[in-house]
């Protein structure tokens, strides 16, 4: 049967999927199927390979791709989200999270209305939206497409668990497709992102695979610059970073 709605959510750690599970079934007013990808044993190697297999069986006219950990504020939080994008124009991918290609002060600038951690704090940094806005890319923790976007660009076969929805916020924007982040009533219960050197090795990739296109790649863990030398040599010394810190905690 056909549903207007296919939430698909990758499961790591059963306790925090059946807690996102309770949490899903007290939301009104929204016709969905869930598809739960179980990846407690390190079944797939990618986001993007467990996410393609969840797409292909899916039933619903739009995929909504969401952590585990999200949280709905409000019993019609879910609802009032999706009432707005299914409404949105040229919808290539929408969000929760997400930044504009215009830069402020020489950096990115993070647009969400969402909180996260423990104590359910703002974003840092991040400036409140009220409506639907036009975006370069959006954040993996909560993003939307269309199924026949996807048919049309399914995930690449990009290794590792980064980079997911911006990647496919650029290739939107490159055919032709508007990316939207959108107020939401929503609790991410992780602190952030997950920046260690795997996150920089996937960001390098997107750089040389987009870079011509997009001059700036804006993320909402940081500002990525693609083009010349000093983009490249900045990228390094933050992934030898990155590694050292991954050493130090081990």
């Amino acid at each position: 049967m056909t549903k207007q709605f296919s939430l698909i959510t990758i499961v790591n750690k059963e306790p925090v999927y059946q807690e996102f599970k309770q949490g899903l079934e007290k939301q009104v007013g929204v016709d969905y199927e869930l598809i739960r990808i179980n990846n407690d044993r390190q079944q797939f190697a990618s986001a993007r390979a467990a996410y393609n297999q969840a797409a292909e069986r899916a039933h619903g006219r739009y995929l909504v791709f969401l952590h585990p950990d999200i949280r709905f504020l409000t019993p019609t939080a879910l609802k009032d989200l999706l009432d707005q994008i299914v409404a949105l124009p040229k919808l290539g991918v929408a969000g929760v999270a997400g930044c504009p290609t215009e830069l402020r002060n020489g950096d990115r600038l993070i647009l969400t209305t969402i909180v996260q951690g423990e104590d359910q704090e703002p974003v840092p940094g991040a400036e409140p939206i009220t409506t639907a806005t036009p975006v370069q890319t959006v954040d993996e923790c909560f993003f939307v497409m269309t199924k026949d976007f996807w048919r049309a660009h399914p995930f690449t076969d990009c290794p590792g668990w980064h980079f997911y929805a911006v990647e496919q916020s650029l290739i939107a924007l490159q055919n032709g497709f508007q990316n939207y982040v959108l107020p939401a009533q929503i609790w991410h219960t992780s602190a952030g992102a997950s920046e260690d050197y795997h996150y920089v090795q996937i960001a390098r990739r997107m750089i040389k695979q987009y870079g011509a296109d997009f001059p700036v790649i804006n993320t909402t863990v940081r500002k990525w610059e693609t083009r010349g030398l000093a983009a490249q040599v900045n990228s390094l010394l933050y992934l030898g970073k990155r590694y050292v810190t991954t050493l130090l905690r081990r």
